[in-house]
C-alpha cells in the first residue's frame, strides 16, 4: 500500500492538527511518518531467485540456439531474472524477527534524519508507520523515557494498530498523539518562550 492511500489528504490534516493540539501544553516535539516499507531482506532474496530464474532461462535459450543466443535471447534472460526479482521481493515476505528489527533501524534513521534528537530538551517522540510489514513504532528521547515506564509506548502502538485494523488510522493516530501529548505536558509542560522546533506535518516516504 501507498502512503497516500494510508492516509488521505484530509486524514494528514486531522493528524496535523492533533500534533498542533497536543504540542500546545508541552515542551515536547511529536512527529508523524509513514514509510511504505521498512525491511530490505525481501529484495535480497529476489535478488537470489531472480538470478537463479535467469540463469535457467539463459541455460535453455543457450541450448535452444546451438550455444549462440541472439540479442532478443540475451534480452529475454535479462527480463525473465528482473520478473523474478521484483516478484519474490513482493510476494516472499521477511520472517518477524527480520521484520521487527527492520522496522526499528528504519524508526531510528528517520528519528536522526528529522532532527527529532536534536530538540533543545531532548523531548521529540516520533510514530512511524511501516506498511508492507503492518507494524508500527512510538520511539521516544533520551529525556522521555529517563521519566516514563517501557511499556507505556506499547500501549500506544496497540491504539495505532487498533485504529488501522478498525478502518481508521487517521483515528487511532490522533488518539495516541493525544495521549503522548498529555503524557509529556506531565513531564515537560511548555514554556514561556516555547518555540515548534519541528514541523507537524505527517512525513510519507
Amino acid at each position: 500500500m501507498k502512503p497516500e492511500k494510508f492516509l488521505a489528504p484530509e486524514d494528514r490534516e486531522r493528524v496535523r492538527a492533533a500534533i498542533a493540539e497536543a504540542e500546545r501544553s508541552t515542551a515536547g516535539e511529536i512527529r508523524v511518518v509513514i514509510v511504505r516499507r521498512s525491511a530490505p531482506w525481501s529484495w535480497l532474496w529476489g535478488a537470489i531467485v531472480g538470478l537463479a530464474g535467469g540463469g535457467a532461462a539463459w541455460a535453455l535459450l543457450h541450448a535452444a540456439s546451438w550455444g549462440h543466443p541472439s540479442l532478443v535471447e540475451v534480452l529475454t534472460s535479462i527480463a525473465v531474472a528482473l520478473g523474478f526479482t521484483l516478484l519474490s521481493a513482493w510476494l516472499v515476505p521477511p520472517n518477524r524477527k527480520s521484520k521487527d528489527r527492520a522496522v526499528w533501524e528504519r524508526a531510528k534513521r528517520e528519528f536522526v534524519r528529522l532532527g527529532i534528537g536534536k530538540t533543545a530538551g531532548a523531548t521529540g517522540v516520533l510514530v512511524l508507520f511501516s506498511l508492507f510489514e503492518h507494524e508500527a513504532v512510538v520511539l521516544a528521547d533520551k529525556a522521555i523515557n529517563d521519566k516514563v515506564p517501557p511499556e507505556t509506548w506499547s500501549r500506544e502502538v496497540k491504539i495505532l494498530l487498533a485504529g488501522v485494523k478498525a478502518g481508521k488510522p487517521a483515528d487511532g493516530i490522533a488518539e495516541a498523539v493525544k495521549e503522548i501529548g498529555a503524557l509529556l505536558a506531565q513531564h515537560f509542560p511548555r514554556r514561556d518562550d516555547d518555540k515548534n522546533e519541528l514541523s507537524d506535518d505527517v512525513v510519507m516516504r
